[in-house]
């Protein structure tokens, strides 16, 4: 007897807390928030819309690259592209908009051979994005770090290294068929 109470007291438990979440729910039109925190971009193209470009630079070495967006899709202007290069495109606009960089090592706590260890001098390959308005925005790419999980950076004349997450770099060097 005691556990059919216990049963229907349970049922009636579980009963009130569910009507309790759809209060919840249709009170503030959403899920209570939970500890995680909300998804913000950072990286180091945040100033640029993604969209907003519509022309891309790369040059390594000798080797030089450029794609231009016409009518929302991307085209080799000069170089030989890899094939689905403009997937690669996109994919490496949105990493640099959206990923935020691992690390900064200030130029000032770096040992001046650190820049070519880090094979950012001379760069191994730069990116440049161009947007309809003449905005750029130049990233030079060095070598990945020891664990190849990121990929030493600098951005424009900034003299600072940032340490990108090895996926930015990667793109680029999909599109380019640097690999």
């Amino acid at each position: 007897m005691a556990s059919k109470a216990l049963r229907g007291a349970l049922l009636v438990g579980t009963a009130l807390a569910a009507a309790a979440a759809i209060a919840v729910l249709s009170l503030t039109g959403r899920r209570p928030e939970t500890e995680l925190s909300r998804f913000e971009a950072a990286g180091p193209m945040l100033a640029i819309p993604v969209e907003r470009v519509m022309e891309v630079e790369i040059r390594a070495g000798n080797q030089h690259w450029r794609f231009e967006r016409a009518e929302g899709h991307w085209r080799a202007g000069e170089g030989t592209p890899s094939a689905g290069f403009a997937a690669h495109v996109d994919a490496g606009l949105r990493f640099l908009h959206l990923s935020a960089p691992e690390a900064r090592l200030p130029a000032a706590e770096l040992e001046r051979t650190f820049f070519a260890e880090a094979g950012l001098d001379p760069p191994h390959y730069v990116v440049s994005a161009r947007t309809d308005d003449a905005r750029t925005l130049t990233v030079a790419f060095g070598t990945p770090s020891p664990r190849g999980l990121a990929q030493y950076a600098r951005v424009g004349e900034e003299r600072d290294i940032l340490l990108l997450p090895r996926y930015v770099g990667e793109a680029w060097e999909a599109a380019t068929g640097l690999r």
